[in-house]
């Protein structure tokens, strides 16, 4: 939980890609996250993944990005590359490691797996740069600028959407203290069947509910303070954002990594297809 915390002040810090506007950081992330739904091609995939390693290096984060991903990675595609193969669809063609009745190990399926392992690497690695290159509060103010001026909507909902994602760990760490609290009472909250276990949160919950309701009043009074209302739509703001030729030109790498998709798919080279 400490590292979900550092990850997300790890927006804060001073770097070339920080600096720009949060806006264009939305924009190329959506990009980023388009890609690996046109190419299945590992090889591309991978090329862009490294693309956003050397970014990470210009951002100062590499080693945060490496400290969390050198964990994530095997866990979220070690599970798809070690079950996929299994269910790929067997043919009489195809080179087999082993086949037993239903279950099968063959060379394309692995192919295959490694494919959808690099989809999902590349979109895990895309938001994880998203998100410690962006401070979360910056983007919520951008975003409902540009709301208000541009499209005559409340600055209130993208603020509150926004500031939900902050508060989540906080949430989190106020459950880590409600159980750390009951054990030292000798509860056991840890054994038993699923039942059991589901009925001893319930103690946990009472507490945890009342910790949520007090943080939304003192949030609530805050804004009040803050002179935040969700009719006044003529906001002012404390930062102006304005887009600038850098924030332009990175839009624009995120664009170039769709055309470049695209290009792949009308030459034939951007499904895994062509490896099996």
């Amino acid at each position: 939980m400490a590292f979900v915390l550092q990850m997300l002040e790890l927006g804060k810090l001073r770097s070339p890609i920080h600096s720009l506007d949060p806006r264009a950081k939305l924009l190329w992330w959506i990009c980023l996250i388009i890609v690996p739904i046109l190419v299945t091609n590992p090889f591309i995939l991978l090329v862009f993944t490294v693309w956003i390693w050397i970014m990470a290096v210009l951002a100062r984060i590499s080693y945060k990005m490496y400290r969390f991903l050198i964990i994530t990675y095997p866990i979220m595609v070690g599970f798809i590359v070690l079950t996929w193969p299994f269910f790929y669809p067997a043919t009489e063609d195809q080179f087999y490691f082993f086949r037993f009745g239903v279950l099968h190990w063959s060379l394309e399926g692995t192919i295959y797996a490694l494919a959808m392992g690099m989809r999902i690497i590349l979109a895990l690695t895309a938001c994880t740069f998203f998100v410690m290159t962006t401070d979360l509060m910056g983007l919520a103010s951008a975003v409902g600028e540009f709301m208000q001026n541009k499209l005559h909507i409340s600055y209130m909902y993208p603020l509150m959407v926004i500031s939900s994602f902050k508060f989540l760990p906080e949430l989190s760490g106020d459950y880590v203290t409600i159980t750390d609290s009951f054990r030292s009472r000798a509860c056991d909250i840890d054994t038993g069947s699923i039942v059991q276990r589901f009925r001893k949160t319930i103690p946990v919950a009472i507490p945890l509910i009342d910790s949520m309701l007090r943080r939304a009043m003192r949030i609530s009074i805050a804004l009040e303070l803050k002179a935040f209302d969700v009719d006044i739509k003529d906001r002012t703001f404390y930062e102006r954002y304005v887009f600038t030729w850098k924030d332009i030109l990175f839009v624009l790498t995120g664009v170039l990594a769709i055309l470049v998709s695209v290009l792949a798919i009308v030459l034939g080279v951007a499904k895994v297809d062509m490896y099996l």
